[in-house]
């Protein structure tokens, strides 16, 4: 697979990184290019998933890049107006995504390009929804979104790891009301990390402003949401998912929701079987 390193700056002035993949066959009518964005702590070079994808998109056609955003790691030194700030996971604002993932596409349309596909796996999956939802790119023709989790509060309250859940918002709005909002804290729920506890209120608050249920009707472009068959029955995340999905899909003609047989949160052994279901759904909506 034939690329170089890139980087973009986003209309906040915030330097990114990438891995830029030359196209290796015939142009697609969908799209020219293709932006994929990395989960929860990933970045443009350590998942097999996305290089997988990207090497198979860039099969078909089309012109790729990864692209990090400033969530990244788990912590970083992010470069932001020739200074240097903290960023990553821990401390992310999820919203600041829309500048991240403009920044790349506008990467692309310097480069030339015109039709451009998101493509995006668990938070990354959000983060291209979230987006295009909320400022959406003319570039953008179509986005797919593997294992966008649900980020609301009432279905994690619901769960049996409801007093976990409470206990964590309950600590983290007590540091907030002090003035230590960016203090870091130990999470347990929906996973174990260390977040600070503006950014866990943010993300996982009762707001549920990155829930995609809540904007999936803004979006006015072709979407593709993949979700892994195990995923949806061991992943508390994905709680009364799978009975949601085709009722999403009928609602909202431009959404195609697809299950892969035996795939796991990470498609571990089954990568196969979900980029030919990106490329069958690419074929369908040419």
């Amino acid at each position: 697979m034939q690329g170089e390193l890139t980087s973009t700056i986003t209309e906040d002035r915030v330097r990114l990184h990438g891995f830029r993949i030359d196209a290796d066959g015939d142009r697609p009518p969908l799209a020219d290019a293709a932006v994929i964005v990395h989960g929860l702590a990933g970045n443009f070079y350590s998942s097999p998933l996305l290089l997988e994808i990207a090497a198979r998109l860039a099969g078909t056609g089309m012109e790729v890049v990864i692209g990090n955003t400033r969530g990244h790691d788990f912590l970083n030194w992010t470069l932001r107006a020739g200074r240097t700030q903290t960023g990553g996971a821990a401390v992310e604002d999820v919203d600041e995504c829309r500048h991240d993932i403009r920044g790349w596409v506008n990467h692309l349309v310097r480069m030339g390009h015109k039709k451009i596909l998101l493509v995006g796996h668990s938070l990354g999956a959000i983060k291209c929804l979230y987006a295009q939802a909320w400022a959406a790119a003319p570039e953008v023709v179509g986005i797919v979104a593997a294992s966008p989790t649900r980020l609301n509060a009432d279905q994690f309250l619901a769960s049996p790891s409801a007093g976990i859940f409470q206990a964590t918002l309950d600590q983290a709005r007590t540091l907030l009301e002090a003035g230590e909002g960016h203090r870091l804290i130990q999470v347990e729920f929906p996973f174990p990390t260390w977040m600070s506890a503006q950014a866990y209120l943010k993300k996982y608050g009762r707001d549920n402003q990155f829930d995609w249920f809540g904007y999936i009707d803004r979006i006015e472009v072709p979407a593709g949401i993949l979700f892994g068959e195990r995923e949806l029955s061991e992943n508390p995340a994905f709680d009364g998912l799978e009975s949601q999905l085709q009722k999403i899909a009928a609602l909202h003609p431009r959404i195609t929701a697809m299950v892969i047989p035996e795939a796991d949160h990470f498609y571990i052994g089954k990568m196969d079987s979900l980029c030919a279901q990106i490329e069958l759904w690419l074929d369908q909506n040419r």
